[in-house]
Order: structure tokens, then sequence, then C-alpha cells
């Protein structure tokens, strides 16, 4: 018995062609959207590790800011000076404690005590 061959027309090709083109085309988009997510993502977790990465150097300009103010060559060693130029800088008392690693008491007390009160 033999089969009979059935070729495909001109409009049946065409037809079965843009169906094939709008399935590739339907997986195309499917992969950029996974990849337009993924991109978004990584975007995300950087702007994180920026905000992360400027809050990290505000701290770090406040500490050197900090530091600088404790360096003035009128104060020499003596803690009673570092503790007066601190605080005619503007630095809080509970500032002062931290940066000279006093208890906030005694910082308060040098002041308290201290003929160059601010």
């Amino acid at each position: 018995m033999l089969k009979k061959v059935i070729k495909p027309t001109g409009a049946n090709k065409k037809a079965k062609e843009d169906s094939l083109l709008a399935l590739e085309l339907a997986e195309v988009k499917e992969v950029a959207d996974i990849i337009f997510n993924r991109l978004e993502k990584k975007i995300e977790v950087l702007q994180a590790i920026e905000a992360s990465v400027d809050e990290k150097i505000a701290r770090l300009d406040k500490l050197i800011q900090r530091a600088e103010a404790t360096r003035s060559p009128s104060e020499g060693t003596n803690r009673q000076h570092e503790i007066v130029a601190l605080r005619q800088k503007g630095l809080k008392i509970d500032e002062i404690g931290a940066i000279l690693d006093m208890p906030v008491g005694e910082v308060e007390l040098i002041l308290n005590l201290s003929p160059h009160k601010s």
C-alpha cells in the first residue's frame, strides 16, 4: 500500500512558520524577563551596599574629626587641658569621655573644677 505524502501548500507553510516564530519570540521574551528580574535584584543589592558604605564613610569622617579635635599642640599630655580644649571645641561631656576613654562623671568633675570653664 502506498502512502500519499501531503505537501503543505504555500499558505499552510507560512502559517506554520509564523506559529514557530511566535513560539520562539515567546521563549526569548521569557528569558529576557528572567534576566531583567535578576538584574533588578542585583541593582537593589548594590544600592543597599552603597548606602551601607556611605553610612560607614560618614561614621569614619566623624571619628576623624574627633581624632583631629584631640590633637592640639597647646594641650600637651595633661588630661585637664585635653578635656577643657575638647569642651571649648564644642564637644559634649559624653563625647569627651568616649574620646579620652574616661567616665563621664570624671570628665564632668574636671570641667567643674577647671578655672578655664567654657
